[in-house]
């Protein structure tokens, strides 16, 4: 018995692929899974297998491609695949070779590119498939195609190429921003922002004129670490499509974390003359965008120094995103140099909802060094005062937070209204006792003769 049908008995099988039933079908597409050893066999049950993947039956197309995979001779297999890659009518037969071509992978590249070279009509898919790969041996030829007369194909090419993530692709997707196509500009954009490419200003200055390029270009302009990229970010937060806007501030913000003192404060300059609708538009973003969006924005209002941001940021300093949380926080501080923001913030403490009472209080945890660094003394009673009264908050969470605020920022000046609570009982007196023994282990700790806090 034969490991493959031979050459006498291949009539049948097409006969049976021709008129037999699906199981019959199945059957015999199974045995065509055996290389034959002779070259002319070989290649005429290849054709027959590729023939078959044209099948009406979707079982018998994927047990063709799968017999054809089961095959060792990959030069041929590689060759017949990309050729019936230009399959005009058949769907079918043309997904089932494309899959194929795609299991059997990089031994492909070498024909799809030289099919590439002639042009035919169904070079889209030559070089959809292509990109797959994610082999740099295919760049070059990807490059050629963005100057393809077919506005589809350099489309493709350009979406392929900007899939690439290594060094060799690089000099490719610059090249392409000289493109007179639009899209192929913008996906040349969007493959050098993921991998944070360094343009220079002067590269995308002109492309600024092309409204569908200005969320690109603005992520462009947060990675070119150029303070002169400063008036095109903050042009871009004006702008009337939310996806501009949106990529201005975070442009504006990767653009500050990159840049020395001198153009962090030209930044923060710039920030500051902006005008009421713009500074409205940011507070929804920092309520409605996405977690990076929410990030840059918290970081933007702190450089504004308008105190009425004081509300907004208390909403977010619990957002689920820890990175916007903590630029939050640290929006908070850059507000103002002084106390007033922190005196805004005991004001609101008792007013605002339990879930941001939690969070002020743990504010204070968090920089409570930088709390009593700034506090005037009668801010330092307001905050023990608010503290203190939140201890007997009905939310647990509130109240513990209040309760670690006031071991951490040490003597109020509220021990009398502490030992009262304490004396009382329940959750309000737990939480004042914990908080007399933290302060009386902080005066049993402090060096003789050093001054507590009043």
């Amino acid at each position: 018995m034969t490991d493959h049908v031979p050459a006498a008995h291949l009539a049948e099988i097409v006969s049976i692929l021709r008129d037999g039933d699906e199981e019959a079908r199945l059957d015999a597409v199974r045995q065509l899974s055996k290389e034959p050893a002779d070259p002319a066999e070989r290649k005429a049950a290849l054709a027959v297998l590729i023939d078959v993947m044209g099948d009406d039956d979707w079982q018998v197309r994927k047990e063709a491609v799968a017999s054809v995979l089961c095959w060792t001779d990959l030069p041929l297999l590689s060759e017949a695949l990309v050729e019936a890659m230009g399959e005009p009518d058949n769907v079918g037969r043309r997904n089932a070779v494309i899959e194929a071509v795609m299991r059997l992978g990089t031994v492909c590249i070498d024909p799809l590119l030289r099919h590439l070279h002639m042009k035919p009509e169904h070079r889209k898919v030559l070089v959809d498939v292509l990109g797959t790969f994610g082999d740099p041996r295919v760049i070059p030829a990807l490059g050629e195609t963005l100057k393809d007369e077919d506005p589809n194909v350099r489309i493709a090419s350009m979406e392929q190429l900007a899939s690439f993530t290594g060094e060799e692709v690089l000099p490719v997707l610059r090249d392409a921003l000289k493109s007179t196509d639009t899209l192929v500009v913008l996906a040349a954009l969007d493959g050098l922002n993921r991998q944070r490419d360094q343009l220079s200003v002067a590269e995308l200055q002109p492309l600024l004129s092309e409204v569908t390029l200005r969320p690109a270009l603005m992520t462009a302009l947060g990675h070119t670490q150029d303070a002169a990229a400063i008036p095109a970010l903050i042009e871009g937060l004006i702008e009337k499509a939310r996806g501009a806007r949106e990529a201005a501030l975070v442009g504006l913000y990767r653009l500050y974390q990159s840049l020395p003192a001198i153009g962090r404060q030209q930044i923060v300059d710039a920030i500051r003359k902006l005008d009421e609708n713009t500074v409205r538009s940011m507070t929804r973003a920092l309520m409605e965008a996405t977690p990076p969006v929410r990030e840059a924005t918290a970081a933007l209002l702190g450089w504004l120094g308008k105190l009425e941001l004081v509300r907004p940021l208390v909403l977010v300093l619990g957002d689920g995103d820890s990175s916007v949380a903590d630029t939050a926080s640290q929006a908070l501080i850059d507000l103002d140099a002084g106390d007033a923001a922190l005196r805004i913030l005991a004001d609101i403490l008792p007013s605002v909802d339990p879930r941001s009472r939690g969070n002020v209080c743990r504010f204070f945890v968090r920089h409570a060094a930088l709390v009593q660094a700034r506090a005037s003394a009668a801010l330092h009673d307001r905050l023990g005062t608010v503290l203190v009264s939140t201890l007997t908050d009905k939310n647990a969470q509130s109240a513990s937070a209040a309760a670690q605020a006031l071991g951490v920022l040490g003597d109020t000046g509220h021990r009398a209204r502490l030992q009262q609570l304490a004396s009382g009982g329940g959750q309000a007196g737990t939480l004042a006792n914990d908080v007399l023994r933290k302060l009386d282990a902080r005066e049993a700790d402090a060096p003789v003769g050093s001054g507590q806090a009043s």
